[in-house]
């Protein structure tokens, strides 16, 4: 049985400390994502970009998954990022698909929660 919260846990990880490896290995060529923020990043955009975040710790709440097709999971959570000077929230949903390279992300969705927001 594939362990999808190791598979996100991975994509926070090499995303936070940029294992462009990683990223490369995980999502897969026709990957996008619509953050949190509401903007559209590709895979390219996300393995060019270098630059570095604010430090933070991440969480994974509810984590569930559903079979989509053969091949195929749904896998949706909420996300807890702690900052510093603040906490945020949001629901998240990733849709993977088994090739033969292992299992990668094809979409990843982030939306916001409010700060007042509690599991």
């Amino acid at each position: 049985m594939t362990d999808f919260a190791a598979l996100e846990n991975a994509i926070w990880s090499a995303a936070s400390a940029y294992d462009r490896a990683a990223i490369e290995r995980l999502l897969a060529p026709e990957f996008f994502e619509l953050s949190r923020s509401g903007r559209k990043y590709t895979r390219e955009e996300l393995l060019t970009d270098t630059s570095e975040g604010r430090p933070s710790e991440h969480r994974l709440h509810g984590l569930q998954t559903e079979a989509i097709a053969p091949g195929v999971t749904l896998v949706t959570y909420t996300s807890e990022t702690r900052y510093p000077d603040e906490t945020q929230w949001a629901s998240r949903s990733t849709l993977w698909a088994q090739t033969p390279e292992g299992w990668q992300a094809r979409f990843h969705q982030g939306t916001p929660l409010p700060e007042t927001y509690q599991p």
